[in-house]
């Protein structure tokens, strides 16, 4: 047989695999596996509907679902006449830099597109895509200027466990479980959505390449199925495709290590010209949930304090719009310049709160004009980069808004942290100067909880980046968890700016701040270790250039030994903070090799964190006190 008989037979064999079209009532149905093929969607065509299941091996992941959506007044996926296979069987693979869990995403799927005729006429599209860590979808078609729905449903077997939260518009609401039978009749979910099935294997729903388009919160329709509910109303023209639908399934480390959201969305936007080397990840103090006003001597001195902590931000928070020194002849923005030039003597650079919507009798930012005249001022005048506020809504006004912002942000050399904004969705690899954005219920909610704390690893984390603003060290924020607790948070939390809620004079006291005041802010390597689960306690090693950090939360008093098998050889010193109960910690040092145990003790909402790294020998116990 020669090579060009065996790619005939080749493409037979693929024809009448994948291609159909098929006459009306007959059930027919499309596989598409994961290239290891652990993970596959199965697609049915049958009475003129498009279903679609997910499993991954034997585990039944989403039970019949629908594929379905609307063009206008028209309904896609109701109706169908043929479908047809027009690529299959190919295996996609690239790799990218990222700021978050890890230094590198590998993007590796095995990819078909299906065309899809309906009776009356429309023809439309879905690309698919199998990874080894999930599933991801999207719908396409060609259209005049109409509005677009998302009907695509999501199904849950019966007898597993779900974690939602119920805020599809700016997502700072409390995720809580619910079994797979018994969703919360009526809520909108802000996702991701997290599902343990048994067995070590969990699934979280959410989406990826989101720009231009509502954004989807989950709504549930029955008992066990939530349908997409799109933020507002969308409007496009032309070439129309819908974000992507993602599953991310796996294990507890494959979930944290999950890339789909970033793999689908679009690469490094041509405005960088190949240069993000002045993108500079680091921590912040911020006077906010500190305590103090924003006047100009405090943000000076928050500038002090961040020098003496080395810390490379300051954020000004919102009232610098009204700063005004009659007796200089000075306004806001000379003051800003002053604070820049100050702050610029101590090696810190400034960070501005802007709101998004006129607030208190100062213009927003809504417009490009708006946006760009103020973007130039802040270049002119040396600032580093903008918290935009108060979105607080995730329509296709506001996710178009994202993007424009980002790109011109990265023209004029600011990076960007959104507030009162939705999930992240991927445009951290298009624009990685967005370095974080909220989306969360953070500290600004109030005092802290365990319980909250150890879910948000493996639900509200899973999307991307967070601004928690972690480590209060006043009682009156801590919710009763430890110090050890809060110290561990900064670790645990994906901040590529991470901002401190807590007050630096609390820091500069703390026998632990040159421990914690140096956990970077993105890592080159993350594992999720035994010990986690969802809800209960989460444990993680973290590992930047040479060296690593063991991070835990517990909600309930627990102990474990954890296995330091990912240390190379030679002697590893290990620095700790611990609990000692009352709430105060224990800082110590000890030695370890590769093959040792490292014993973890947590009182009830409790932590740990210990930083290795191959340097001394020493041996040291204290308190924290």
């Amino acid at each position: 047989m020669n090579n060009l008989q065996l790619k005939l037979i080749i493409t037979l064999c693929l024809t009448l695999l994948f291609n159909f079209a098929h006459a009306k009532g007959e059930d027919k149905s499309l596989t598409l596996h994961s290239p290891s093929k652990e993970v596959r969607i199965d697609i049915s065509w049958k009475n003129q509907e498009l279903t679609y299941e997910i499993y991954f091996g034997e585990t039944l992941i989403l039970q019949p679902s629908k594929m379905k959506w609307k063009i206008g007044e028209t309904e896609l996926g109701k109706s169908i006449q043929q479908v047809q296979l027009k690529k299959g069987n190919k295996i996609i693979q690239t790799s990218y830099p990222l700021l978050g869990n890890h230094a590198t995403a590998h993007n590796r799927y095995q990819t078909a597109e299906m065309t899809i005729s309906e009776i009356h006429g429309q023809e439309w599209k879905i690309e698919l895509r199998a990874y080894d860590t999930g599933i991801a979808f999207r719908y396409l078609t060609e259209s005049g200027k109409s509005s677009v729905s998302d009907l695509t449903t999501f199904c849950l077997p019966a007898g597993k466990t779900c974690w939602l939260q119920s805020n599809a518009k700016y997502y700072e609401a409390p995720y809580k479980a619910f079994p797979t039978n018994n969703l919360p009749e009526k809520v909108v979910a802000g996702p991701p959505v997290t599902i343990r099935y048994g067995n070590k294997i969990y699934a979280a729903i959410s989406e990826g390449g989101l720009k231009n388009f509502g954004g989807m919160g989950l709504e549930v329709i029955s008992p066990n199925c939530f349908r997409s509910h799109l933020e507002g109303q969308t409007i496009l023209e032309g070439h129309i495709a819908t974000p992507w639908r993602i599953l991310m399934i796996g294990n507890l480390n494959s979930l944290v290590n999950n890339d789909i959201i970033t793999d689908v969305s679009d690469p490094l936007s041509p405005i960088f010209k190949n240069d993000i080397s002045w993108i500079e990840p680091g921590n912040c103090v911020w006077s906010w949930l500190a305590g103090y006003s924003v006047s100009l001597e405090n943000m000076k001195r928050f500038t002090d304090w961040g020098a003496e902590l080395g810390i490379k931000y300051n954020l000004v928070d919102e009232g610098w719009s009204h700063w005004e020194d009659k007796e200089h002849g000075k306004d806001c923005w000379d003051m800003v310049a002053e604070l820049v030039n100050y702050s610029k003597s101590k090696g810190v650079k400034i960070l501005l709160w802007k709101a998004y919507p006129d607030r208190k009798g100062i213009e927003g930012i809504q417009t490009s004009e708006r946006r760009r005249r103020f973007f130039q001022k802040c270049k002119d005048l040396g600032v580093a980069g903008l918290k935009i506020d108060f979105f607080d809504c995730e329509s296709q006004t506001v996710t178009r808004y994202y993007e424009e912002t980002l790109k011109e942000a990265a023209e004029f050399g600011l990076v960007i942290n959104f507030h009162g904004s939705n999930k992240p969705t991927g445009l951290n690899r298009t624009y990685p100067n967005e370095l974080n954005r909220e989306g969360i219920l953070g500290l600004e909610y109030g005092e802290s909880s365990a319980q909250q704390n150890v879910l948000l690893p493996f639900t509200r984390y899973l999307a991307g980046h967070g601004d928690y603003t972690p480590l209060p060290l006043q009682r009156e924020w801590m919710g009763g968890t430890s110090e050890a607790h809060q110290i561990a948070t900064t670790a645990l939390f994906t901040s590529p700016l991470r901002c401190y809620g807590g007050r630096p004079e609390d820091y500069l006291k703390h026998p632990a701040k040159n421990l914690f005041l140096n956990i970077p802010t993105t890592w080159d390597e993350t594992r999720v270790l035994s010990g986690s689960e969802i809800g209960e306690c989460v444990i993680t090693a973290h590992r930047k250039g040479n060296v690593w950090y063991v991070a835990a939360l517990t909600n309930k008093a627990c102990k474990h030994k954890i296995d330091l098998s990912f240390l190379s050889k030679g002697k590893w010193q290990a620095e700790i903070v611990s609990d000692a109960g009352n709430q105060e910690c224990r800082l110590s040092k000890m030695s370890f090799t590769r093959t040792d145990v490292l014993p973890i003790s947590m009182v009830e909402k409790g932590g740990f964190l210990a930083r290795f790294s191959q340097q001394g020998d020493n041996n040291l116990v204290q308190s924290c006190k």
